[in-house]
């Protein structure tokens, strides 16, 4: 599953590369229905296994909204500005990957911890995560390219992003049966705040790019399509 939200992440990154127009002028339904995706995990999985695993769950999951925050701060701010100063776009471009790749990493911490706990928390993890890293592909790309590196270099490190989310799960994997329910708790609450920065910070402002309405139904659509996957399974 984590190798699935993997190739999410190159094919974002490749459809930016060939379809740069079709991607700006498409990519905003996929946003909405992606932070409703994430929303409901957080709120309606993540959360709950969290609190019952957890005693100090709202302080790791407070925890994980601020890392993320100042993660994207000092990161990804930092890449945006690179073109601007000429000098620095090499070291940007990397620092850029570091930010990216840990977030990615902790995708694959997400479905590993997921699928401890339950299947359909494990499968609803991997749907919340494949869902936003198509977008995070196109943007990774596109911050890449833009920092100097050129094309062939940003793909090259797109391809490392993509592997930082199977090699998470992989991590969780070994360390897992070492792990109490009390730490599981805490990554899953972790998670969950990172969950939430995702979609209010990066997710949510970009669905004005399309209809209100549209992006209010979208939302809603999948919100309800992790509340039905968690009712079925």
């Amino acid at each position: 599953m984590a190798i699935v939200a993997g190739t999410a992440t190159v094919l974002g990154a490749y459809c930016a590369k060939m379809l740069t127009e079709w991607a700006k002028k498409n990519i905003a339904p996929l946003v909405a229905l992606a932070a409703g995706i994430i929303l409901g995990t957080a709120v309606l999985e993540l959360l709950p296994e969290a609190i019952e695993l957890s005693p100090t769950w709202s302080y790791w999951l407070l925890g994980g909204f601020l890392l993320f925050f100042i993660l994207e701060k000092f990161v990804v701010a930092h890449a945006c500005t690179a073109h601007k100063k000429q000098k620095h776009e090499h070291t940007s471009a990397k620092t850029a990957v570091l930010g990216i790749g840990l977030h990615s990493l902790v995708d694959g911490l997400l479905i590993g911890l997921g699928f401890e706990v339950s299947a359909t928390v494990g499968i609803i993890a991997t749907l919340a995560v494949v869902i936003h890293e198509f977008p995070e592909g196109i943007f990774s790309y596109t911050l890449l390219a833009h920092s100097g590196v050129g094309e062939k270099r940003a793909l090259y490190y797109s391809w490392l992003i993509a592997l930082a989310t199977p090699i998470g799960a992989i991590v969780t994997l070994l360390l897992v049966n070492h792990w109490s329910g009390s730490t599981i708790g805490s990554l899953l609450a972790l998670t969950a705040g990172n969950f939430f920065y995702i979609a209010t910070v990066d997710l949510i402002p970009e669905t004005n790019k399309a209809s209100a309405l549209s992006s209010i139904l979208l939302v809603i659509v999948g919100i309800m399509s992790v509340y039905i996957l968690k009712t079925v399974l």
